[in-house]
């Protein structure tokens, strides 16, 4: 008898956990067809509302030839040469067949788009990837110091929430977190870079180095990169600073917490290994939720300090109504906002068993 009810525990084990991983896998199968169709919604959107846009590019295109030329040409001329320009980046084609190739180029294409007006005759994706580095670089690197800074200062003004400091730092935070992050990037350039001089103002590097891996350029490039960095970090890391103090907040009441306590356990063990533990797996989620907004605002402060990244680049190609250019940017962005959101969601389940549950 104790063998067979020995038998039949192990039996309901094996089949929990054969619901549970047959649970998960519903749950990341339905994560990623709404990543597919949210992924889909945002391209075709970008398509048509590219084409609402007001002002034929092909007469902005064939102005800037006439400038370049210095010379004035008859109307004939003029429609064959935009006739010879619609064919060339597929805009005589039916609005349908313009969707069509577009979505075919998107998804198969890896963003090429065709030719771009802003550098004709080069790529949009050569232009795209030429100038990724640059964005991926202040974003990515900001974004994670933004987390681990407003992280940890959250999690220790939750913890002292009586004390005049942590109160000091949520007015603070909270001021910080609605500022734009283009006042504060401003404020960087004007008192920074300006006025005291300590940092420079704009630019990727200095004027008189050329791109090498020789140390002069390397500290140039980073000195440089601070400014932008910190525009990012003082404005998100205020975010993640208030965030990170309400989940603490929220946890200093449970039950665990004063078990830990009676223990004789010490304060920094307990914030460490109970209260904060418990608090960063929310906070993990807020890194994906912010990561959009991050990444426009980090379009606006390549612009204010004169980065070529791709936000630059999408000024650039909406002065030319470039299309092409302008959907790579986008599809971009959609695609890193959207993948990055899903790699957390799937993530959520390894991190917190009560996601596996409720899966």
């Amino acid at each position: 008898m104790a063998t067979d009810s020995a038998t039949r525990a192990i039996k309901t084990d094996e089949n929990r956990d054969a619901a549970g991983r047959r649970e998960i896998y519903l749950y990341a199968l339905r994560r990623f067809g709404v990543y597919l169709f949210t992924l889909w919604a945002a391209i075709t959107v970008a398509f048509f509302i590219f084409r609402l846009v007001p002002g034929d590019p092909m007469n902005i295109l064939l102005g800037n030839l006439t400038r370049a030329e210095g010379r004035q040409r008859d109307k004939a001329a003029e429609e064959a040469i935009i006739a010879q320009y619609r064919q060339i980046f597929g805009m005589d084609d039916p609005l349908p067949i313009q969707y069509l190739n577009y979505l075919r180029k998107a998804v198969l294409g890896g963003l090429d788009l065709g030719p771009s007006f802003v550098e004709y005759p080069a790529q949009t994706k050569d232009l795209v990837f030429r100038r990724m580095p640059w964005t991926i670089g202040i974003f990515t690197t900001s974004v994670l110091l933004a987390w681990i800074a407003g992280t940890g200062l959250g999690a220790l003004i939750g913890w002292l929430q009586r004390s005049r400091l942590s109160r000091l730092a949520v007015v603070l935070s909270t001021l910080l977190q609605i500022t734009p992050v283009y006042l504060v990037a401003l404020a960087l350039i004007i008192y920074v870079g300006y006025s005291w001089r300590l940092l420079p103002a704009g630019g990727p590097y200095a004027r008189h180095l050329q791109p090498a891996w020789t140390w002069e350029f390397i500290s140039s490039l980073l000195t440089h990169a601070i400014l932008p960095m910190l525009s990012n970090i003082i404005v998100i890391g205020a975010g993640f600073t208030l965030g990170m103090r309400a989940l603490m907040i929220s946890v200093l009441g449970e039950d665990y917490l004063t078990f830990a306590r009676a223990k004789g356990l010490s304060p920094f063990t307990v914030l460490k290994d109970y209260a904060f533990r418990n608090a960063l797996i929310p906070q993990v989620t807020a890194l994906a939720i912010i990561v959009g907004a991050t990444l426009n605002g980090t379009f606006i402060i390549e612009v204010l300090f004169q980065l070529p990244g791709l936000g630059t680049l999408f000024v650039q190609a909406m002065g030319l109504r470039d299309f092409n250019t302008m959907q790579a940017v986008v599809l971009f962005s959609i695609f890193a906002v959207l993948t990055l959101t899903l790699i957390v969601d799937l993530a959520l389940p390894l991190l917190d068993p009560r996601v596996r549950r409720t899966a």
